[in-house]
């Protein structure tokens, strides 16, 4: 069964200065690949061949308008106590949810229910096996608060087959689907 995901692959810029927060500060974790890195929209998860290729359909559906991704700050969840995953923000534009709403219904179509968790576009960095004691990565987040991105032009999102393998998932597209220029948010 294929384990999707419907994510916004971010551009080979805005890796490069996504990528610009690695650092050795930090306490060993598994750093996010630079193929890896992108926003995910909505998790879907273990499906069969036949519900994958019809959320594929629905989301030919998807009418959003095209935009600039906001990207700034770093944080982590969970976000109050001893974290697991480190991640840079992204800003939650009216564009931006406008997409994040229609995949969800466009997924609702074919029977996904979505995540009752509220949506926190980020784009996780660094993943820890276990969570890091308190504090341990508090340094590091305070020296990268005010980090910031050039606003990245979003034309398309894509449906993602996550593959498990010994040194990380590999993700592969299983569909782009491309925004309008004159879709009205």
């Amino acid at each position: 069964m294929p384990r999707l995901f419907v994510a916004i692959d971010l551009p080979e810029t805005t890796k490069d200065q996504v990528l610009t927060l690695r650092r050795d500060d930090l306490p060993p974790g598994r750093w996010a690949r630079r193929e890896a890195l992108h926003l995910t929209l909505h998790f879907i998860g273990d499906v069969p061949e036949a519900v994958a290729r019809a959320y594929g359909r629905a989301l030919r559906q998807v009418e959003a308008p095209a935009f600039d991704l906001l990207i700034s700050g770093v944080g982590q969840f969970p976000i109050e106590a001893r974290p697991r995953v480190i991640w840079a923000g992204v800003r939650n534009t009216p564009p931006l949810r406008a997409l994040y709403e229609a995949v969800g219904t466009a997924l609702e179509s074919e029977g996904f229910r979505r995540e009752r968790r509220r949506f926190h576009p980020h784009i996780t960095l660094m993943r820890f096996k276990k969570p890091l004691r308190r504090g341990l990565a508090s340094r590091w987040l305070q020296a990268h608060l005010d980090f910031h991105a050039q606003p990245a032009r979003v034309e398309q999102f894509t449906l993602f087959e996550s593959r498990l393998q010994p040194g990380g998932a590999v993700y592969i597209k299983r569909g782009v689907y491309a925004l309008s220029s004159n879709a009205l948010v």
